[in-house]
């Protein structure tokens, strides 16, 4: 299956652009999965059958299309026809939910405020988007990439290493690094914000007061299971609050 590996992949990338309101990505998903089902099925009219099986309600997260189209491949030479429609619908949901869960609650908001950061950093330079995009990309490239070998090989078996403590410690990593660089940028904020005539060392203690606040506040919210986009969006009020006062000199030093 080396070779669908890389036509899946390839693929992937055009998963949603036929999404549509009654089956949501089916048209794209099958598009996907195509390699695999002429692989599985040499016989054209029972690959068309498949075609026609798969052309069910398919909603899943995009980067984890390959993944869902290995495991799906699995399914179509283990099982019967009959019964690959319901296992798919709640490993898709499955996948959904742990993709949503990392890409667009934790890695999203990690690669915008990483981006932001190093934005700030190298002001006037492409040094912040290129951040920002390998921050993301790099992960769910990784997967894409990888995605369909790894389903066609673990089989179900799959869904047991996202539920692994390692996937978990992946995850705690991701939020850890998020709560820091938010430090990290609430500190720079700062520093670059106080225009107002006071001792270098002033300058120094807010702002790395800032950065000790704000990292620590974000390691608390998280423990409480706060959203890190709900996270990223306090801390970006409370440091626009004290951007505005250090801008017209209203903060007493």
């Amino acid at each position: 299956m080396r070779g669908v590996n890389r036509r899946v992949f390839e693929r992937s990338f055009l998963m949603e652009v036929l999404w549509n309101y009654e089956k949501k990505q089916n048209i794209g998903f099958v598009f996907c999965f195509f390699p695999a089902l002429e692989r599985l099925y040499p016989d054209e009219e029972e690959r068309r059958e498949a075609i026609r099986r798969h052309l069910e309600p398919v909603n899943t997260h995009p980067s984890m299309g390959p993944l869902l189209a290995g495991l799906t491949a699995r399914l179509e030479h283990d099982l019967e026809p009959s019964t690959i429609i319901p296992y798919r619908k709640r490993i898709m949901a499955t996948l959904a939910a742990y993709g949503d869960r990392f890409f667009w609650s934790h890695l999203k908001p990690l690669a915008a405020v990483c981006g932001t950061l190093f934005g700030f950093l190298f002001f006037g330079s492409v040094v912040g988007i290129v951040i920002l995009l390998a921050t993301y990309n790099l992960p769910q490239f990784f997967l894409r990439g990888r995605g369909f070998l790894m389903g066609w090989t673990e089989g179900l078996q799959i869904l047991q290493i996202l539920k692994s403590p390692g996937i978990a410690a992946i995850v705690a990593s991701a939020r850890d690094v998020l709560a820091v660089a938010l430090g990290l940028l609430t500190g720079l904020i700062l520093y670059l914000g106080m225009k107002v005539p006071v001792p270098e060392v002033s300058v120094r203690l807010v702002a790395g007061g800032g950065l000790f606040v704000a990292a620590l506040a974000a390691v608390a919210l998280f423990r409480l299971q706060m959203p890190p986009a709900a996270v990223i969006y306090l801390i970006a009020l409370g440091v626009f609050s004290i951007f505005v006062f250090l801008q017209t000199g209203m903060l007493v030093v």
